[in-house]
């Protein structure tokens, strides 16, 4: 450890041949000698091992020069130093300057004329930067003061300037240990051993984790090189690995004004120029991703992600970004023969329209997965939204999580995190899994069949007809193919003797368009689809199934991508004729077969016809007493509305009987008409008439109706029948004795009903439970586009039921947003309908915080029988929120008994729920834990930007306008027109009639 200037020890240098004699006994008594160099932070710690004094800077060089002459240094060399301010300090700048020293310790004091004030260092570090941009150090480290007045104190805050690697550096395969390490010590890039080869990847690995390395990057993991590769940066700023004499890997940067090299906290590996990172990278790492993202490593339309290769599959797995598409898609592309192409994309991302800019992906710091969009990435989709980290707006942040989002082997792409548990154990523990069911990722089983094991988690591998499993030493799942069929089928003079087809049952098979020979959509029956490949040379395998419930055939002339189960198709697979093997084939054209079995089939035919005779019969009578049964147990379902899973099934006559021809209407809204009706004479029941139905199939209807009818939660209204009778479309509820939450909170009438604050508050958290329902815990996930009081009902109890959910198109689990037209009401839209950006779940988040603002307010959130000040709720809610007066804004036939407290937390939820930026909204599961927590856990949010610029645009005019309107409100309005104000969007309460809809995204 040297130290420049001051200091115990002090050996003063003031000629060459100083410098001489203090290089021998730096070289005997600490570089190469007996002692060792203690590591930097116990040199700082304990002392300094030699202080030198100089007379003048040029006695650096020269004492450089005399330690140069030594052949080797086997220690790592330390220099502190205080250097005198303003920088770059003279004598300093000359020490650094020999490239002499491998860890560099710079102790700054706030000194005249350096000084600064505490918390303001900026000045101070963009100079330091600016300065050490050329220092060649591994590590350099700056010590500031923590304030002021610790100046001399010896307490430090300590800021480690990323490391730099000039020129000239090099990084050996023959030293594994040494490695270019970020500032903090958590990535590093350097060689690692594949065991239990000698063979290395230049990698970057996570440098913090016990055990082997994590590798997240790496340019040769086709070419392995020997223990004598090296990675050099070269005097023209390219950066070269070689192994012996072969370039295996470059970075292309020669002459483009390379001077250093970086490893960056991030993980991002840097080439820079001479300003440093005050300048943009001319080459880095996260340009070249390998199978691994890390936190904010922008995945862009021109990058991808490519798992490591499988010699066994000849292939590999990618991740890329669809400009076109707007999307994410996983594929599976074949490296054979002469078509290098061949893909297949099994998994889509959830896709975006109207996008206008660049469209990234990236793993943000939460743990979630998003795609961003738009001229400055202010649009975002979750393709992954988790659920641990959502609450980082609204409650204090949490420490750290080290992830990696990961293409793996098997073409799942998985998201990780470092997980250090209780008992001192630390391993990577999976978050996230893009594909749930490995038997829809293509090529999981090589050319085979892949069903699910007993787990139903992982792939079970069997080979095809006239295939085996090839002796694989890398992967079991290798089985031999059959595309030597085609030259032998050209050969062959009797092609129906010298192959068969054999039949996989309930077998699907995934294939790209290159594969295809024909595709037959008029075929006849299934055998057919067999015949016509065993007459087609070229064809290897067929596959039948259904599409729409029309017939298709695909003739395939070659099985690359691998089967699946599929209960609705089948696979036919070109055999040999003279090969057994266990199956369930059907083999039709074998002649001989036919012969030695016919005399059996003759003199079992006989006894074989009475059986089936009294076979029938009996099942005759059988089906007799099931529909017998089944007529007798729905008429009870019906009488007595005893329900299961399913709702039961009603005529048009009967339901119109039951309500006396329609004629005690209860309410309308936007998805239909309600009516009270009876059941059975004394069942009291509402039923819905649907006005304006999705053009769609009885069967799509009812699928939809068990859908909702399976949902049950104690906060939902049951479904408890359904009518599909022709046109008719009718849906039948249990019946809610009191209403709608409208009529309880509305009134204006003082000595009307109305609800205290404790029912209101339980009524708010109730509700909050049936959203998240819905949305987060159902196999289907559903939006229901159209929040508001009048769909909220109350039982005899008051408890909260929430009405017309799922009417809207339903949403499919693994797609996290979808695309809509609007229905909804207006006063409960989120913003993103009017700016048609992306509708995801987060829409019915911000409804439901519209509606809890009136149900603490008693009021509508635009109610003109209020002053010009008070009458849009929100603005006036928020700012007596923020002035600690919350109590005002209660409904005032509540004044003096509402709690204070809770009224403080549910406009605090509200407001965090009505935010414009979708991902600042809590999920609804979030929101209720924020009503069941404390007040004081819940951060103040922002004012939502659409109630900011409302306000600043002036609300009297929008006053004004409301009143002059008031008896002449809009029955409609399009939200796809760029003409609304926003004055506008605010007006009233009606309805607009568009539906949601959905993208379906089979990975198929």
């Amino acid at each position: 450890m040297l130290s420049l200037g001051g200091g115990i020890g002090n050996y003063s240098i003031g000629s060459r041949d100083d410098a001489k004699v203090v290089a021998d006994y730096l070289w005997n008594n600490f570089l190469g000698g007996k002692s060792s160099s203690r590591p930097l932070g116990d040199a700082v710690l304990d002392g300094i091992d030699f202080n030198i004094e100089l007379g003048s800077p040029q006695h650096w060089d020269d004492l450089a020069s005399s330690l140069s002459k030594f052949s080797n240094r086997g220690r790592k060399v330390y220099l502190s130093g205080a250097p005198q301010c303003p920088f770059p300090d003279r004598l300093m700048g000359s020490a650094l300057n020999t490239k002499l020293f491998d860890y560099v310790w710079i102790q700054f004091y706030n000194n005249a004329p350096c000084q600064y004030t505490s918390g303001n260092t900026k000045s101070l570090l963009d100079s330091w930067n600016t300065w050490t941009t050329s220092i060649t150090a591994e590590k350099i480290f700056l010590g500031l003061p923590a304030a002021p007045e610790a100046a001399g104190s010896g307490s430090v805050q300590v800021g480690a300037i990323e490391p730099r690697i000039g020129l000239g550096s090099k990084l050996k395969a023959s030293e594994p240990n040494r490695a270019w390490v970020s500032a903090n010590g958590t990535f590093a890039i350097g060689f690692t051993r594949i065991k239990p080869t000698d063979r290395f990847l230049l990698s970057i690995w996570f440098a913090q984790l016990p055990g082997d390395p994590t590798i997240v990057w790496s340019p040769n993991r086709n070419s392995p090189v020997t223990k004598e590769a090296v990675l050099e940066l070269e005097a023209t700023g390219n950066l070269v690995l070689s192994d012996r004499t072969t370039v295996i890997w470059t970075s292309n940067t020669s002459n483009h004004g390379v001077e250093s090299v970086t490893m960056s906290e991030s993980g991002n590996f840097l080439l820079l120029g001479t300003q440093g990172t005050a300048s943009p990278a001319i080459w880095q790492s996260f340009s070249q991703p390998s199978d691994t993202l890390l936190p904010n490593q922008p995945l862009t339309v021109s990058l991808e992600l490519t798992s490591n290769p499988s010699p066994w599959r000849h292939g590999h797995y990618s991740l890329k970004m669809l400009q076109h598409h707007t999307s994410l898609s996983l594929g599976l592309t074949y490296n054979i023969n002469l078509d290098p192409h061949a893909n297949y994309s099994y998994w889509s991302g959830p896709e975006i329209s109207n996008v206008t800019g660049d469209v990234t992906a990236v793993l943000d710091d939460t743990g979630s997965f998003k795609i961003v969009y738009g001229e400055s990435s202010t649009g975002a989709v979750y393709v992954y939204k988790n659920p641990a980290d959502e609450n980082r707006n609204f409650r204090l942040s949490k420490t750290p999580v080290t992830r990696r989002l990961v293409l793996e082997n098997n073409g799942n792409l998985r998201l990780y995190r470092w997980d250090n548990d209780m008992n001192g154990s630390s391993q990577w523990v999976p978050e996230w899994a893009a594909v749930s069911n490995p038997c829809d990722i293509a090529g999981i089983c090589g050319n085979g069949v892949c069903n699910l094991d007993r787990t139903k988690k992982n792939a079970d591998c069997l080979c095809l007809p006239g295939s085996v499993k090839l002796p694989d030493q890398e992967n079991a799942k290798l089985c031999s193919d059959n595309s030597s069929l085609v030259q032998e089928c050209e050969r062959s003079i009797n092609r129906n003797g010298t192959f068969k087809i054999s039949t996989v049952q309930e077998t699907n098979y995934y294939f790209s368009e290159r594969s295809v020979i024909e595709n037959y959509s008029d075929i006849g029956n299934v055998r057919s689809c067999g015949e016509m490949c065993l007459s087609d040379c070229k064809c290897v395998a067929s596959v039948y199934g259904l599409d729409d419930e029309k017939p298709y055939c695909w003739i395939l002339k070659r099985l690359d991508f691998g089967g699946f189960r599929d209960p609705g198709s089948t696979l036919f697979v070109k055999t040999r004729a003279n090969e057994s093997y266990s199956s369930n084939s059907n083999d039709n054209n074998d002649s001989k077969s036919r012969k030695s079995h016919g005399l059996r089939q003759k003199v079992l035919v006989i006894p074989i016809v009475v059986g089936m005779l009294v076979l029938v019969a009996l099942l005759g009578m059988l089906l007799y007493y099931n529909v017998d049964r089944k007529r007798t147990l729905k008429k009870a379902a019906k009488n007595s509305l005893i329900l299961c899973d399913s709702p039961v099934s009603f005529t048009y006559r009967e339901l119109q009987n039951s309500t006396n021809n329609f004629s005690q209407l209860l309410g309308s809204g936007g998805f239909g008409t309600v009516y009270k009706g009876i059941i059975a004479g004394e069942t009291l029941v509402a039923v819905k008439r649907l006005d304006r139905v999705l053009s769609q199939g009885e069967r799509e209807f009812i699928t939809e109706v068990n859908t909702i009818g399976s949902m049950h939660h104690m906060n939902l209204v049951r479904l408890c029948g359904y009518c599909s009778d022709d046109s008719h479309r009718l849906l039948v509820y249990e019946y809610m004795i009191n209403g709608s939450l409208d009529k309880w909170i509305f009134s204006s009438d003082r000595s009307s009903q109305h609800l205290d604050w404790q029912t209101r508050f339980e009524i708010a958290m109730a509700t909050a439970q049936g959203i998240a329902y819905f949305h987060e815990q159902c196999r289907n996930r559903i939006i229901h586009c159209d929040i508001k009081p009048e769909n909220i009902l109350l039982d005899e109890n008051f408890c909260p039921k929430v009405s017309d959910f799922g009417l809207a198109k339903m949403m499919g689990r693994e797609h996290s947003q979808v695309v809509t037209m609007i229905r909804g009401t207006r006063g409960y839209l989120a913003p993103e309908w009017v700016s048609n950006r992306p509708i995801t779940v987060k829409a019915d988040v911000y409804s439901y915080g519209m509606l809890l603002l009136e149900i603490v307010g008693g009021r509508r959130n635009l109610d003109v029988s209020y002053d010009a000040e008070n009458f849009f709720y929100p603005g006036w809610a928020y700012k007596e929120l923020t002035n600690g007066t919350a109590l005002k804004v209660v409904d005032r036939r509540l004044q003096g008994v509402a709690d204070e407290r809770e009224v403080v937390k549910a406009l605090k939820v509200a407001f965090w729920c009505i935010q414009d930026d979708v991902s600042m909204r809590p999920s609804m599961g979030e929101v209720v834990k924020l009503l069941e927590g404390s007040s004081e856990e819940i951060n103040l949010p922002p004012m939502p930007q659409t109630i900011l610029e409302l306000i600043e645009e002036g609300l009297e005019d929008v006053y004004r306008a409301m009143r002059r309107e008031i008896n002449n409100q809009l029955s409609s309005f399009t939200v796809n027109s760029n003409t609304i104000t926003t004055s506008q969007s605010y007006l009233s309460s009606s309805r607009s009639h568009a539906t949601c809809s959905y993208s379906s995204m089979s990975p198929r």
